[in-house]
């Protein structure tokens, strides 16, 4: 993935936070969103921690975007932005789990 199209998919992520913290509308395009950005921004990436290590990554990844939203949303919006967005990263993605040979 190139820079520009991580930027895009960053703001993609903030956008649809922004509209969902502010009419409370279109929460599974914003989960969607978010989760892309998330993949995108590699903190799904398995690594030597493993899923101690993915949720660290999915915090900080997560904190990125609230960051980018902070100057758009009210004290209220914000509260309820963090807490969705600590009910997405701790959905961890389940790869891997399907049937084996």
């Amino acid at each position: 993935m190139t820079d520009n199209e991580y930027s895009k998919t960053r703001k993609a992520a903030a956008d649809a936070l922004i509209y969902w913290a502010k009419t409370g509308m279109r929460q599974f395009t914003m989960r969607d969103a978010v989760n892309d950005y998330l993949e995108a921004s590699g903190a799904n990436r398995p690594s030597i921690g493993g899923e101690e290590t993915i949720l660290a990554h999915r915090k900080i990844a997560a904190n990125r975007l609230a960051i980018d939203c902070i100057y758009a949303l009210s004290k209220e919006e914000l509260s309820k932005m963090d807490r969705e967005l600590e009910g997405i990263v701790e959905d961890l993605p389940r790869q891997g789990y399907g049937m084996r040979r």
